[in-house]
C-alpha cells in the first residue's frame, strides 16, 4: 500500500516502527532489565552504560523501556485482535439475520456497556492471578462491543445492497454470504477502529498495571515502572519521564494510523464514487 500523500499516516508508522525496533533491541542485545548496579542507583541520562539513567537500586531505565514496550504491543495485538474477531462476528450475525437474533445480541451488547470497565477489572482482580493472559482476557471482554455495534451498523445498510440480493438469488449459503462478500465490506471500517483501539488498549493496560492490577514482575509494564519511580520523582525524574514518554509516543502512532487509514479509505471510496 502505497503511503505517499498520507503523511499522518506514514508519521505514525515511523514512530511505531522505532518503537518496535527499541522493545526488540531491549530484548534481544540488552541484559536483564531486573540487574542491579547499586554502585550507579539514581544515574543520570547520559551516564555512562546508562543512556536513559538508573533507578534507585541503579537497574537502567532504557532496559525497563524496552521490556515494557515489547509487552505494551504484544497485549495491544492480543487484545485487538480478539476483540475484532468476536466484535464483528457478533455485529455480521445481528445485523445480517436480524429479528430476534439481532435484538438478543445487541441487548447483550447493551448490558455489557452498562457495566464500568474499571468495576469488572477490580472485581476480577480480587478473583483471578494477575497476569499477561487475564490482563488481555479482561481488556478484551470490554474491547469487542464497539466491533460489534459498527459492523452491525454497516451489514445493516450493506445487506439492503444489489450483490447481496444477487448472491441470494444465485442461490448463495448464508456463511458464504457472510464470509464472502459482507466480511470484506466491513473489513476497512473495522480495521480503522482496531487502530484507533489499540491506543485505548495501551492506556488501559498501562492504567490497570500502574494500579497493581496488571502486569507485575518477572514481567514490566510501561505502567508499573511509572508507578515504581513516582515515589523518587523529585529526586530522578527520569525514572517517571522517560517511559511515560514512551507510552505517549506509542498511543499517539496507533492513533495517527487510525486517522491516516480513515483518510486513505475515504479518499478510496470518493475516487470509486466518481
Amino acid at each position: 500500500m502505497p503511503l505517499r500523500g498520507y503523511p499522518t499516516l506514514q508519521f505514525g508508522v515511523l514512530i511505531l516502527l522505532a518503537m518496535v525496533a527499541v522493545g526488540l533491541w531491549g530484548l534481544v542485545a540488552l541484559p536483564s532489565a531486573d540487574r542491579q548496579d547499586l554502585a550507579h542507583s539514581f544515574a543520570p541520562p547520559m551516564s555512562p552504560g546508562h543512556p536513559l539513567g538508573t533507578d534507585a537500586l541503579g537497574r537502567d531505565v532504557l532496559d525497563w523501556i524496552s521490556d515494557g514496550i515489547w509487552i505494551a504491543i504484544q497485549v495491544s495485538l492480543a487484545v485487538v485482535l480478539i476483540s475484532a474477531v468476536v466484535g464483528i462476528a457478533v455485529g455480521l450475525c445481528a445485523g445480517y439475520f436480524g429479528g430476534v437474533i439481532d435484538a438478543l445480541l445487541m441487548r447483550l451488547v447493551d448490558l455489557s456497556l452498562a457495566i464500568p470497565p474499571l468495576l469488572l477489572f477490580i472485581a476480577a482482580a480480587v478473583v483471578l492471578q494477575p497476569s499477561m493472559l487475564t490482563l488481555i482476557l479482561l481488556i478484551s471482554a470490554v474491547s469487542w462491543l464497539p466491533y460489534a455495534r459498527l459492523v452491525r451498523g454497516v451489514t445493516l445498510v450493506e445487506r439492503q445492497r444489489g450483490y447481496i440480493l444477487a448472491a441470494r438469488l444465485g442461490g448463495a449459503s448464508r456463511v458464504r454470504i457472510l464470509v464472502g462478500h459482507l466480511l470484506p465490506a466491513v473489513s476497512t471500517v473495522a480495521l480503522v477502529l482496531c487502530s484507533l483501539q489499540a491506543g485505548y488498549v495501551l492506556l488501559w493496560e498501562s492504567g490497570l498495571s500502574f494500579l497493581g492490577l496488571g502486569i507485575r514482575p518477572p514481567q514490566h509494564s510501561l505502567g508499573y515502572i511509572i508507578a515504581q519511580g513516582r515515589s523518587t520523582l523529585s529526586v530522578a525524574w527520569w525514572v517517571v519521564v522517560f517511559p511515560g514518554a514512551a507510552l505517549a509516543l506509542l498511543v499517539l502512532a496507533a492513533n495517527l494510523i487510525g486517522d491516516g487509514l480513515r483518510d486513505l479509505i475515504q479518499r478510496d471510496v470518493e475516487v470509486v464514487e466518481r
